[in-house]
């Protein structure tokens, strides 16, 4: 699923299949989506993460889906600008 959105930023949710940096730091991660794209992000040191970013390390052994909002910079580079669980920002869109 990738969703764009009017600001510039897209959404995409997929698998983490590599995590770059040390124990505690993140340069940067790929993930694979649904439809079998890979892209590779650098997160945005003012971003939005519920987490710390070495959580991805666990989204890399567990296969749970992310949620990756994300811009592209000038160069090309894809800035990752906020991050959820997939499961838990579903849960939160589902409106009643």
């Amino acid at each position: 699923m990738v969703v764009v959105a009017c600001s510039g930023q897209t959404t995409v949710v997929g698998r983490v299949i590599e995590v770059n940096g040390d124990l505690s730091t993140v340069d940067s991660f790929s993930v694979v989506t649904e439809g079998g794209e890979t892209l590779t992000f650098e997160p945005d040191p003012f971003g939005r993460y519920p987490f710390p970013l070495p959580h991805l390390r666990e989204h890399l052994l567990s296969g749970e889906l992310l949620r990756v909002d994300y811009r592209s910079a000038e160069d090309g580079t894809l800035v990752a600008v906020a991050l959820d669980d997939a499961d838990r920002s579903q849960r939160s869109t589902v409106r009643e």
